[in-house]
């Protein structure tokens, strides 16, 4: 596959993990004014933000996501449900999350920590769990896709990393909208012909977009600069000059509407398991096994027809 010679990676920006500023941006307020909606910011659950600064780090010891496995007994229990469902086809069951996590791999362990971090914002976000869900299943989705259309892409493995980083964060967006006005969201959500609203949709109801909101946030939670670089290019490429930045950029926008079109609209709530079905083929693990598979497939195929942006 060819790629542009100017799209060829070279050094990320640098800048220390937690000190995320935007262009023309002063230090983060609890809320901001804009366009007429009072922007409000949820916490970002801990797990995802060891997760955001490991992989802007380039680290490829695994031993740091090892440790953020091991302190969080349900990451632990989802992580060794993974690695032992029958999708993997292992002959002995993995007790040992050190194991676990290096047959998994990186993209499917953090899929598992991010998805895993979002629950914990159930109790703020009860009235609308299931909405909730879709989000943290696009952004991981969002994620993969990114992530695989830069692998195919032939970029470097530090930038794909962080190509699946800042494709979660990217469709993350969205929670800042359902945190700000929860019941309003979810009525432009379930009004809409697809699982959650475009931008176009979000942009005529608020004034902002969960693109533009998406680089907002991650200045708010203080992510690493290089993941806020690429948000901020996601949110509007168009007068960017070629470079690996804009490359993750433009994959990550892709790969938020390819995730948003392979979400079925049932999958949320299918996420709840039947009683007693938690070993059988209709359990939440082998569904959520099923679909990321066909986003895996999805991306690979995507990307194969692209050549290059």
């Amino acid at each position: 596959m060819l790629v542009p010679s100017a799209l060829v990676p070279a050094a990320a920006p640098d800048g220390p993990a937690g000190s995320c500023s935007l262009v023309g941006s002063s230090t983060p307020h609890p809320s901001v004014q804009k366009q007429g909606l009072t922007l409000t910011f949820p916490t970002l659950p801990s797990t995802i933000s060891k997760v955001e600064e490991f992989i802007a780090s380039g680290q490829t010891d695994p031993a740091p996501l090892i440790d953020i496995v091991e302190h969080d007994p349900s990451v632990s229990l989802n992580v060794l449900r993974r690695v032992n469902s029958p999708y993997h086809g292992l002959q002995r069951e993995v007790e040992s999350i050190d194991r676990a996590v290096r047959l998994l791999g990186f993209v499917e362990v953090s899929s598992i920590v991010m998805i895993e971090g979002v629950e914990e914002l159930r109790e703020d976000f009860d009235a609308h769990s299931a909405l909730l869900r879709q989000i943290a299943h696009s952004a991981v989705f969002t994620g993969r896709f990114a992530q695989g259309l830069t692998k195919a892409l032939d970029v470097e493995e530090d930038w794909t990393r962080l190509a699946f980083s800042a494709g979660f964060i990217h469709a993350m967006g969205r929670l800042v909208l359902l945190h700000v006005q929860p019941d309003r969201y979810a009525t432009l959500a379930e009004a809409g012909t697809m699982p959650l609203p475009d931008t176009e949709a979000e942009a005529h109801a608020f004034g902002e977009n969960y693109r533009t909101l998406a680089p907002q946030a991650a200045d708010h939670w203080e992510l690493p600069e290089r993941v806020c670089s690429v948000l901020q290019i996601a949110a509007n490429p168009a007068d960017e000059p070629e470079s690996p930045s804009k490359m993750l950029g433009v994959s990550i926008r892709n790969g938020g509407d390819l995730a948003r079109r392979d979400l079925d609209e049932n999958f949320a709530a299918s996420l709840d398991a039947p009683e007693g079905s938690e070993n059988s083929e209709d359990s939440p693990v082998s569904r959520i096994d099923d679909l990321m598979m066909t986003v895996a497939q999805d991306a690979s195929t995507y990307a194969s027809e692209v050549g290059h942006f």
